[in-house]
Parts: structure tokens; sequence; C-alpha cells
């Protein structure tokens, strides 16, 4: 066996063990811990979730030998020669969502071609990983549950109607029970913002067909 097939066959029971162990971790340090094993390297973090500045200089690469690092007012990409640093960006829907990144290869000098594979290819099951546990929160979530359970027939205007006697509280009461949801379910700001958006546009609605109703009434 050459060293070529030693190294791709050790790669894929690398990627069995990874895969049978990363549906039980969630946290990023759970799953850098995983990486850092299977890669077997010093150093490992996955950053979760990108701001702003990280995710646009993330967003034209997939992974490259070198890190990102973040400054005050901008992140940059500096590539390696040296080919001890390696990161990956971790995509979900063609969006730039994390990177992982590793460094200090434990048995070798440096990281080779089949390392960078390797480390592509575990982001995408890091990806799922953190994916899964976000569903898995959104699921747990009270306010979602009761959300779902009412989704077959009734509209989040009918829950509104259903409680007459003071809509003012209630209305505060489902905005701020809204949010809290949806922050603890791992949704970010401007998730959130489209979902109140979307509630803003079915009321919107709403006030639309009131009107007709109205003035074919009046007609």
């Amino acid at each position: 066996m050459n060293s070529s097939e030693h190294a791709f066959e050790e790669q894929d029971s690398q990627l069995a063990e990874f895969a049978d162990t990363q549906d039980a971790a969630g946290s990023p340090e759970e799953l850098a811990a995983m990486v850092a094993e299977a890669l077997r390297v010093k150093r490992c973090v996955v950053s979760i979730p990108l701001d702003e500045r990280v995710a646009e200089v993330c967003s034209g690469h997939s992974a490259a030998f070198g890190e990102v690092h973040v400054g005050e007012k901008t992140a940059i990409v500096e590539y390696s020669d040296t080919r001890d640093k390696m990161f990956a960006v971790l995509a979900l829907n063609g969006r730039a969502i994390g990177v992982v990144q590793v460094s200090g290869p434990q048995d070798r000098r440096r990281f080779d071609d089949h390392d960078l594979q390797l480390l592509r290819i575990l982001g995408t099951f890091v990806t799922k990983a953190v994916e899964a546990d976000r569903l898995q929160r959104l699921v747990a979530s009270p306010f979602t549950r009761m959300t779902l359970r009412r989704a077959s027939d009734q509209t989040i205007g009918d829950i509104v109607a259903q409680s007459v006697q003071n809509p003012s509280q209630l209305s505060k009461m489902l905005a701020r029970s809204f949010y809290r949801e949806m922050t603890r379910a791992g949704f970010n700001f401007n998730q959130i913002i489209g979902a109140a958006t979307e509630i803003i546009s079915e009321l919107a609605s709403n006030v639309r067909k009131h009107s007709d109703r109205k003035q074919r009434r009046e007609g």
C-alpha cells in the first residue's frame, strides 16, 4: 500500500469516527475538541456565529492554509506558506455561518493537502451538528410548540383575537415571549427581524381585508 492509499484509508477512518460522535456534540467547544482529535492538532477553534466582518471576509473561501484574524474594525485572511495553520468556512445554504481554525500539527511539521481536504469535510459535519442543535432547541421552545400545535387551523391573529379582554397587555406579553423564545432557539438578530416583518405583513394584509369588507358593506 502506497502512502497516498494509506492516507485516504486513515482519512476514511477519521471521518467515520467523527460522524459517529458529532451528533452528541452541540457546543462550539465540544465540536472543536472533536475536530482537534480527528486531525491530531494542538489547537482548534470553532467560531459561531460570525460577526459581519468575519462573514464578509470568509464569504469567498471554503478552506485554505492560513488563519482568519479579527481586528477592531475589520477581519482579514492571512495565508500560511509554512502550512502550520488551516481554516475552513462553515456554510449553510450558501451563507457563511462560522469558521473552524486549526493549528499546530502534533506528529508532523506541516499540514498537507489531505489534511486540508479532511478539514473541509469535517467542516460539513460541524455545520450539520450546529444546525441540528439549533433545530433541537427550536423544537424544545414552548412558544414554538404552541405555534406548531395551532398552525394547522389558526393564525397569530386568531390567537390574539381569542383574548379580547385585554388586547394591549396580551400583545406586549406575546411580543416579549416571541423575542425571548427566538433568541433562546438560536435565531440571530436579522432572522428575528425577518420574523417580525412577516408578522407585520400578515397584520397589514388583515387590515386591508377588513377595510375592503367595510367599504363593500358601506357601498
